[in-house]
């Protein structure tokens, strides 16, 4: 998956070098939209909208369904909002975002409540790379399976429960690909 994301940025970014830096004006403005990919593992797809030129809204879904020996469903929901310090073609930004998935069938659940700064490079007016730091709560639950023995011809079921781990501090390092519509 990190070859592939190498590759997809690299052919990114030549093409977008091939356009030129004299049209790298960005096109944040109000109303502006574009969608966001994670370049790391993440699954979840990302939508922004700026509401003023330099403040964005933030909402991501993501749907992965596993098959053959990894059976189970992958699905995350995000939202938050964005403040952009400057909207120059190297745009810093900080922001916040709430985020829930649930994983392997159920089995693992994920809830974020998050604070971010970052900074976004405009390559061309359409596209920009972007990276993040994110800092704040995570609560992650795992249901952990317990064991079936047969005592006196009834089955017996030990073990089974709930993890549950909780993180604060810096939780999330991001790297992304906008594309902006026009």
């Amino acid at each position: 998956m990190k070859r592939l994301s190498i590759v997809v940025l690299t052919a990114v970014m030549i093409v977008c070098i091939g356009f030129g830096t004299a049209s790298a004006a960005n096109s944040i403005k109000q109303g502006s939209a574009g969608i966001n990919v994670d370049v790391d593992d993440s699954f979840v797809v990302s939508a922004k909208y700026f509401v003023m030129k330099d403040l964005a809204v933030l909402a991501g879904f993501g749907l992965g369904v596993k098959g053959a020996d990894a059976d189970g469903t992958d699905v995350g929901i995000a939202g938050g909002a964005r403040k952009y310090l400057t909207t120059d073609d190297f745009a810093p930004f900080v922001g916040g975002f709430l985020a829930y998935a649930t994983t392997e069938d159920g089995d693992r659940k994920d809830l974020s409540l998050m604070g971010e700064f970052g900074a976004e490079y405009f390559l061309h007016k359409q596209f920009s790379i972007e990276g993040s730091v994110g800092f704040g709560y995570t609560e992650q639950k795992t249901k952990t399976g317990g064991s079936t023995t047969v005592v006196g011809g009834v089955p017996v079921t030990t073990g089974g429960g709930t993890f549950k781990e909780t993180n604060v501090g810096t939780e999330r390092f991001g790297f992304s690909l906008n594309f902006y519509f026009l």
